[in-house]
């Protein structure tokens, strides 16, 4: 605001010096003497090129040539304001005393350059000068009230602001036509304005209520209306310049990001189709103050989805600190895959090596606690979601309080962490959870119909799919309950020795399926797999690859007859998630069998040779027919026994 009031002493400056020198002084002592007053007042050289040209009548009137401002020296050699000319009229009874009112000033065709440096320093902060000599016919320190000055119109004509501040791309508006009106000085002031920028249009509308409480630091009423493309943001309450500050209501309506951005150099923004790809609106009540900004009772449209609650934005640590307590009803996400490749593959095509950028998680820290009634995302439907989100310097922790999914429902957490590369880990369980959605949505495998309940931690890192499916090691344990094996006829496989009974059409059903499991660098290692069924049990263990997407598992089942006993024959599940092998293991049966038959021909020798020996033993001993070793002891301690108590009672 200071400018605003330097450039007006300018104008005052060279319409009372322009008047006093009208018939007496050269145009380029004028100049001189206006570009001297300036320097002193504000510590900027000002440079004017060509006649000051004074008019008396109606109005004081001065027209000048060219005008420049200089820049800091740190800013560069360009000057901060260049413009063609200034116009300027000042009613002559403010000459006289009372107040000033300038009748008409227009700033003709001017650049202003605006820049911050590293340390926030502005150049158009003002470094101290001197005050000016008092001129003739102005206010001095001892007048009884200070001058009040103003404004019936101040216009820029086809001006251009460029701004530019450290790591980020220069934001250039161009083409601007502004309005300026301060009727009175304790009146309100108003500000109009067209720009461009880079293609956007832009118009604002701005009415401060008091312009002299305004710069005294007293907040006062304050009116925006603006425009950006076809998007608008309207705000009304108070504001302060010192310290800056805005309370009131605000209300956006944006189709998406993409306007701002461009406007405000940046390019495209392509927001996910549900988080405001093509329409965002944003109410609610704003509180700004320094390092602070908040909106409560906000009401958030995101194409379809609507979210309410408060937000708060932190601004003056390391990075922006976002808190947030959000709700809101269905919310429809399922456009965020959108055509971008996926991170994951199919099966059998192997896992994305493509890097993942993590580096987003440095932008903002956060802590969001989000309520909604159902979210659908690209491949799956979720109930009520309940979660706490929170990134810290990169790290970030989402805590499932409460998730409905796949017909279960499934607690735990899951970390994401930027700090030096990716890394992750989950600790989830879930109770009642659809198995064969589940499989298929994560893992791409769908030949499992159940319900089950799972819990699994896992820890990974890996800067791609690839390296984090391959990294992954855990633990964890799962139950089946009643369902179906598709793909499969174990019952048939087994009964009829025909390994060929797989595909479309053939299944296995059973009544629960158990075990636990470890994941050891990317591979799922089971030992202990119990299934049972109405004609059938089995063991099963293996292994299953989950960064190859590899199978090697062994199933025994066992055809139940009436005593319990029945057939059993090993099947052998080989090869890829995409085409796996099922084969009958004769070799291993035939392995076994041939290992149970050592076994009993051992256990028969053993116990012949036992019996060769206990023969002996009992015609070494004179061993009566069923007498033991044992009993044959016994008896001759008794014997001696009684010998010894005779002799000694003899």
């Amino acid at each position: 605001m200071r400018w605003i009031f330097r450039g007006i002493g300018l104008i005052l400056i060279l319409a009372v010096v322009a008047i006093a020198a009208f018939f007496l002084v050269p145009a380029d002592k004028i100049a001189a003497l206006v570009e001297e007053q300036f320097e002193a007042s504000t510590g900027r050289a000002l440079s004017i090129s060509g006649d000051v040209r004074p008019g008396l009548w109606p109005e004081i009137g001065v027209n000048t040539g060219a005008v420049t401002i200089a820049n800091p020296e740190w800013a560069g050699e360009a000057p901060m304001i260049e413009a063609e000319g200034i116009s300027a009229g000042v009613d002559w009874t403010g000459l006289f005393g009372g107040d000033i009112r300038i009748t008409g000033v227009e700033l003709l065709k001017p650049t202003i350059r605006l820049k911050l440096d590293e340390a926030g320093r502005g150049n158009w902060e003002l470094a101290t000068g001197s005050d000016p000599s008092p001129t003739e016919g102005t206010a001095t320190a001892d007048d009884a009230a200070p001058t009040r000055i103003a404004l019936d119109n101040a216009r820029i004509s086809d001006g251009t602001v460029i701004f530019e501040s450290p790591g980020a791309a220069p934001i250039t508006l161009s083409g601007i036509d502004a309005t300026i009106t301060l009727p009175d000085y304790d009146g309100p002031l108003a500000l109009e304005l067209t720009a461009n920028s880079n293609g956007e249009a832009i118009a604002a509308d701005l009415t401060l209520d008091g312009l002299s409480q305004f710069l005294a630091g007293t907040p006062v009423a304050t009116r925006l209306d603006a425009k950006i493309g076809s998007g608008s943001v309207a705000f009304e309450g108070q504001s302060g310049l010192t310290p800056l500050v805005a309370n009131g209501q605000i209300n956006a309506n944006l189709p998406g990001l993409s306007g701002l951005t461009r406007a405000a150099g940046a390019g495209e923004a392509a927001l996910p189709k549900g988080l405001g790809q093509d329409a965002i609106a944003v109410a609610g009540a704003l509180a700004f103050e320094g390092e602070s900004l908040g909106l409560s009772g906000a009401n958030i449209t995101l194409d379809s989805n609507s979210l309410s609650g408060d937000i708060a934005v932190g601004l003056g640590g390391a990075r922006p600190k976002l808190t947030a307590n959000l709700s809101g009803g269905p919310l429809d996400l399922s456009g965020l895959g959108g055509d971008a490749p996926s991170s994951e593959s199919t099966a059998g095509s192997g896992w994305s090596t493509a890097p993942i950028d993590v580096s987003g998680l440095g932008a903002i820290d956060a802590e969001i606690q989000l309520t909604a009634q159902a979210i659908t995302l690209p491949d799956s439907k979720l109930g009520r979601t309940s979660l706490g989100i929170t990134l810290d310097d990169r790290r970030l922790v989402t805590s499932i309080r409460e998730l409905l999914a796949y017909d279960g429902q499934v607690q735990g957490q899951i970390v994401v962490n930027g700090r030096g590369g990716l890394s992750a880990s989950t600790d989830l369980s879930g109770s009642a959870i659809a198995i064969s959605r589940l499989f298929a949505e994560l893992l791409d495998f769908d030949k499992l119909v159940a319900l089950g309940d799972m819990q699994i931690k896992i820890l990974t890192s890996g800067n791609s799919m690839n390296a984090l499916m391959n990294g992954m090691n855990g633990d964890g344990r799962f139950r089946f309950g009643a369902g179906e094996l598709l793909g499969l006829d174990l019952v048939g496989m087994v009964r009829n020795l025909d390994p060929s009974l797989i595909g479309n059409g053939k299944s296995t059903i059973f009544d629960e399926i158990t075990g636990t499991f470890r994941i050891v660098d990317g591979v799922v290692i089971n030992e202990n797999l119990e299934m049972l069924a109405p004609l059938l049990t089995a063991t099963g263990a293996g292994q299953i690859g989950l960064g190859g997407q590899t199978l090697n598992y062994r199933i025994v089942p066992k055809i139940l007859d009436g005593d319990g006993d029945g057939i059993s024959v090993p099947v052998l599940v080989t090869g890829t998630w995409a085409a796996p092998k099922f084969r009958l293991d004769i070799e291993g049966l035939i392995d076994e069998k041939a290992q149970a038959e050592i076994d009993k021909a051992k256990a028969e020798a053993e116990a012949k040779a036992k019996a060769k020996v206990e023969e002996k033993v009992q015609e070494k001993l004179g061993l009566q027919a069923g007498e033991s070793v044992e009993d044959k002891a016994k008896g001759k301690l008794e014997d001696e026994l009684k010998k010894g108590l005779k002799s000694l009672f003899d």
